[in-house]
């Protein structure tokens, strides 16, 4: 009885304390500091608080989407959550970002070049380059961190994927992670793509362990934590405002929806991607969004026009687009049911909403389109046939799919080529921008020439928050976009941002004042390992005020004009990192040798203590791509199950695991072909060797050997397509237990082993060895 007499005591005392500061501040006092309470008075406990009625910030980044994929630009996909926010405020049709995602997320939050802020292309294939090396620099403070600084609640949800590779583990650091960029809490994962259904998810630093649900999807989860952090705050004060960065891996490859949504477009894509972009581009020139003389841009080499299509392709990529279509539609769901929260705690006028895409359409499916994005990663192209075969399950869990080139070309439309290059449909999306309590125009187009960059600089304007000269105690580098606010109001009013450069491994572009010049340097950009030479490169010169689709080069007629633009895009070059120019290939060699450096370091050779998880792949032995055994000391349970080591997953990877007692070596290859290799005797209980030894013989093909207490006791042959670079930019390396999904049959993983790790020697072949 007298504990709880106490706490009773203790919450009296404490209103007590605050109806006595108050007072003190009502009775005028001054802070006076005496040698005991007694003889002191105090002052008010401030905190820094946002300005009276700053807005709260919801910035939805839309993951591969290009211009015409929205109901409200004109596209096919139904998007009515999406609509709704343009209806109630404007749609910007002269926007643009970075041709790629990491570059696009850095620049927005920083409001600086990408290069500028050293994420020139994508952090997964860093170089040791200023522009290239991931590292944002501490003078570089994010938008988040503005808003923090000045009484802002910062929330990231959702895809985190500019980051070094190698601090994406429990072990960081943290600095580049949300937390040590701006953000007071995070959910998400750090890769460029997850598995929709069963991703492998952090918060804050800690690994997110997911309950089996039959209907989970990820986008769905993450509108369920936004949903519940903007709630959270009537904890304390649930009228400070907050930014919220939800950044979703829809539409992202993989292609991945609920089967109500997959069913719901069966057919509609049917007629093919030309009839589509006709459809599109009729309904842009409804809306006002292009000029009423626009004309779609011839198909890129490669692509074909529907009609010249087997009956088999037709069928194979509508269903493609089906799937990606489906995505979309679930996440706008999603996104809608944070709005009618917002609605319900009359929150959502005084909410700037802003709703993007961090590049054009990806046409990385190639011209076929892929059953999995991790084949594409590799160097895998899928065939018709290959892909065929999961015709019935496109977009469901046992795919990671990808669409067809084709479909990224329509996504784009009206405007030429697809993510990675500097043409208009490499850079030029939709931006959305709601605040009714803020912005007096409904269902409004802005044509100004805006860039990512714009967006924290608008963001602050609109909080009314001045830019901090110090963040995290280093001097802030000035802005290089400019806030789009003058456009609130003025649509006639002259862009403020004049001039921008594009870059993109090799691809690049500049513009200047309605002018632009284009280097098409690599246009298959699904084949990241080849090397065109620079020195080949043409420019092209084309005058967007008169023809917005880049369709006729005007380089010849205008030499004076192309030379001045060429230097312009030099200078803007040397002040941003730009240089070297480098190919995804050469970026991909620099890994490559970085991995060799660190294997011979090590002398070959990892050592683990006891159980561990979550390791990227990035940090983890290179086993997906190499020849290497896998030694493990153990102590084990009686008829022991459950995971000794494993990496990857469903899509791709392995599993040394026990199954009662018996050691089993669980593959599953990139075209998913699942080989189980198995011992026939059960290992006592205690203290147990078991020494697993994989021989890569080629790309196709592979021998495993399990041995316990140095005696064989399994072995078999491995065919299909082994990883030439990794099984999976999402999926980890684990020990005593498998993260996310497993590469057993349907996804399964072998669970936590039945007993103790006490050390795991990995030693990978040397390549002179092999």
């Amino acid at each position: 009885m007298r504990k709880y007499r106490f706490f009773g005591i203790a919450a009296a005392c404490l209103g007590a304390a605050a109806i006595a500061q108050t007072a003190s501040a009502a009775a005028g006092d001054q802070p006076r500091i005496g040698k005991t309470f007694a003889d002191s008075v105090p002052g008010p406990i401030n905190r820094t608080t946002a300005p009276a009625g700053a807005p709260n910030i919801l910035v939805w980044v839309i993951d591969d989407m290009g211009f015409g994929q929205l109901g409200s630009y004109g596209g096919l996909i139904e998007t009515p959550n999406i609509d709704r926010v343009a209806q109630r405020g404007l749609r910007y049709t002269n926007y643009h970002t970075t041709p790629i995602c990491s570059a696009s997320r850095a620049a927005l939050l920083t409001g600086r070049n990408s290069h500028r802020v050293h994420i020139g292309g994508h952090s997964a294939i860093a170089v040791g380059f200023p522009g290239q090396d991931a590292l944002v620099p501490r003078s570089a403070g994010t938008v988040a961190e503005n808003l923090r600084q000045s009484g802002y609640l910062t929330y990231a949800i959702g895809k985190w994927d500019h980051l070094p590779q190698a601090d994406a583990s429990a072990a960081g650091p943290f600095t580049y992670w949300p937390s040590g960029q701006g953000f007071d809490r995070y959910y998400g994962f750090l890769a460029f793509d997850a598995d929709n259904f069963d991703p492998t998810l952090w918060t804050d630093h800690q690994p997110v362990s997911l309950s089996p649900r039959p209907d989970y999807h990820l986008s769905a989860d993450m509108a369920e934590k936004a949903i519940g952090w903007i709630g959270a705050r009537d904890a304390t004060d649930p009228h400070r405002p907050f930014m919220m960065y939800w950044a979703t891996g829809a539409v992202h490859a993989p292609h991945h929806a609920p089967r109500r949504w997959l069913d719901h477009y069966k057919g509609r894509f049917d007629a093919g991607w030309d009839a589509a972009a006709q459809q599109i581009l009729d309904r842009q020139k409804k809306l006002g969004l292009v000029p009423a003389d626009m004309a779609l841009p011839p198909l890129p080499a490669g692509v074909k026009h529907w009609a010249d299509l087997s009956r088999d392709e037709q069928r194979m990529f509508a269903r493609q687009m089906e799937a990606f279509a489906a995505q979309l539609s679930h996440a706008d769901e999603q996104f809608g049911r944070i709005l009618d929260a917002l609605e319900t705690r009359g929150e959502l006028d005084n909410t700037v909403v802003l709703i993007t895409a961090d590049n054009g359409a990806s046409a990385e499916g190639a011209p076929q389109g892929t059953f999995s994005e991790h084949y594409f990663a590799n160097a895998y192209f899928a065939t018709l046939d290959e892909n065929l075969r999961h015709y019935d399950d496109w977009g469901g869990p046992s795919t990671y799919p990808h669409y067809a080139n084709g479909w990224a070309v329509v996504g784009n439309t009206p405007f030429r080529y697809y993510k990675q290059t500097a043409y208009e449909g490499g850079t030029r999306v939709p931006l959305i921008l709601s605040w009714p309590s803020g912005i007096a125009a409904r269902g409004e187009t802005r044509g100004q020439y805006q860039h990512v960059t714009d967006i924290t600089p608008t963001i602050l304007d609109a909080a009314g928050i001045a830019p901090a000269a110090m963040v995290n105690g280093e001097r802030q580098m000035a802005f290089d976009g400019v806030s789009m606010k003058y456009s609130f109001a003025a649509p006639a009013a002259p862009t403020r941002h004049p001039a921008q450069y594009y870059e993109m491994y090799g691809n690049r572009s500049i513009y200047a004042n309605g002018w632009k010049a284009v280097v098409p340097h690599r246009l298959d950009v699904w084949d990241f390992m080849n090397r065109p030479v620079f020195s080949g490169d043409k420019w092209e010169l084309y005058n967007l005020a008169t023809d917005p689709g880049e369709q006729r080069n005007v380089a010849a007629a205008n030499p004076r004009k192309l030379a001045q633009m060429k230097a312009l895009f030099d200078r803007e070059a040397k002040a941003n990192n730009v240089y070297p120019l480098t190919n995804t290939s050469e970026a991909w060699g620099f890994v490559r040798k970085q991995l060799a450096a660190d294997m011979a370091r090590r002398n070959f050779l990892w050592t683990y203590h006891g159980a561990t998880a979550r390791i990227p792949e990035a940090l983890a032995p290179p086993v997906p791509s190499t020849s290497f055994t896998i030694e493990a000391k153990l102590d084990l349970d009686a008829g022991a199950g459950g995971t000794v080591a494993a990496i990857g997953g469903r899509h791709g990877g392995f599993a040394l695991h026990l199954r009662k007692g018996r050691p089993v070596f669980t593959y599953r290859s990139l075209d998913l072909k699942l080989t189980e290799i198995a011992a026939d005797r059960a290992l006592r209980q205690g203290p147990a060797t078991i020494l697993l030894r994989f021989e890569r013989r080629s790309e196709r093909e592979a021998v495993a050997h399990i041995l316990a207490d140095g005696v064989e006791i399994a072995s078999g042959t491995i065919r299909g397509a082994l990883p030439r670079l990794s099984f999976s930019p999402s999926e980890t390396f684990d020990l005593g237990q498998d993260s996310g999904s497993g590469p057993l049959a349907d996804g399964k993983t072998a669970g936590a082993l039945d007993g103790r790790i006490r050390t795991v020697n990995i030693r990978i072949t040397p390549p002179e060895a092999r």
